[in-house]
């Protein structure tokens, strides 16, 4: 029976799963650009994971699928800053905690992913394999682990049962297969022009080509997926009848519950924007970080129509921010490109 503790590791509460992670693992590796430690939306921003998926499933419950980041967030991350990686993942539970264990027996807080349904101290119904959670410690007598999770203030404590569990599922989005993120964090940052724009180009990206989603049915990406999302909205009463307030509800959750930082990860690319603009003395950047906090305003006043007590009503309070969504996505991938290709310096990278 062993145990082992990362005691010195800095957790806070996220608004996203992966940023939060990240955020918290470059802290304790004192990494920054500046003197003070990354935020959030620096981290996300910087990953280049904004993107955009939509599908109306008027069979299943609730009957939307909607998410505004891609599924390779994390590794492009790790990509962007140098981070080099190693996704361990296999079927053996033996294999996979041996894995994690060798980390933090060597002093390293490490990321896995872990479905929340099994996770006991979040206590949720509903699945996510790719719940990015970061061990810090275990106590295999006690029969616990260590975790920091975004949606908790402090380091959690969770049976090592639990964890297995969690770490071995099947659900939604797909298999995560003890899936254990061995890091390997650089001394130095790579320079930070270099790497907004690789960010940028790699969202302008995503939102042009519909980067790959996490998980998702048939359905549309990208900017086709904001037009898609924007042209169904207003069909929703015939499309799923007396459903119309699940779809609803299920949009309201997508847009500030399921771990978006509160506004589908609008709000965190508008913060690295203003950030980087600042950082950078750009002030191009820093008008493009002001058009994402509009557009981020506009996806939680939709939010906010959508938990009316009458659905109708609230579909109908939500038309306008629709439009305005659909208008301002456009014109912030617009202001993105004409960013990259404003400078003979961006344009190099």
């Amino acid at each position: 029976m062993g145990r082992a503790s990362i005691d010195d590791y800095t957790h806070r509460r996220a608004g996203h799963c992966g940023s939060g992670a990240f955020r918290d693992l470059l802290e304790f590796h004192r990494l920054s650009y500046d003197d003070e430690p990354f935020r959030e939306g620096a981290v996300f921003g910087l990953a280049g994971g904004l993107g955009f998926f939509y599908a109306a499933l008027p069979g299943i419950q609730p009957p939307i699928y909607l998410v505004g980041r891609t599924a390779d967030l994390e590794r492009d991350f790790c990509a962007h800053l140098g981070v080099e990686l190693d996704l361990r993942q296999t079927d053996d539970a033996d294999e996979g905690w041996a894995a994690l264990r060798g980390e933090i027996d060597a002093g390293r807080p490490t990321m896995v992913w872990a479905d929340i349904k099994h996770l006991e101290y979040l206590r949720v119904r509903m699945h996510n394999t790719m719940h990015d959670i970061v061990v810090t410690g275990y106590d295999e007598e006690a029969g616990l682990a260590f975790v920091a999770d975004n949606d908790r203030d402090r380091i959690e404590s969770c049976s090592l049962e639990s964890l297995a569990q969690a770490r071995n599922s099947k659900a939604f989005p797909g298999p995560n297969r003890h899936a254990t993120w061995l890091m390997d964090f650089p001394e130095t940052l790579p320079d930070l022009p270099g790497a907004v724009a690789l960010a940028l180009r790699s969202a302008v990206a995503n939102m042009r080509d519909a980067g790959q989603p996490i998980g998702g049915p048939n359905g549309a990406g990208g900017l086709d997926g904001v037009d898609a999302f924007a042209a169904s909205y207003p069909t929703w009463p015939e499309l799923f009848g007396s459903r119309l307030g699940a779809a609803l509800k299920g949009l309201q959750i997508f847009i500030v519950k399921a771990g978006t930082g509160g506004a589908m990860f609008r709000s965190l690319q508008g913060r690295f924007l203003l950030e980087a603009g600042e950082l950078l003395e750009d002030r191009q950047l820093i008008i493009l970080g002001g058009l994402y906090t509009s557009l981020s305003a506009a996806w939680e006043r939709l939010a906010e129509s959508a938990a009316d007590d009458d659905p109708r009503s609230g579909l109908e309070l939500g038309l306008p921010q629709v439009h305005q969504i659909a208008r301002l996505e456009r014109r912030g991938v617009e202001a993105m490109e004409r960013w990259l290709g404003s400078d003979d310096e961006h344009s190099r990278w």
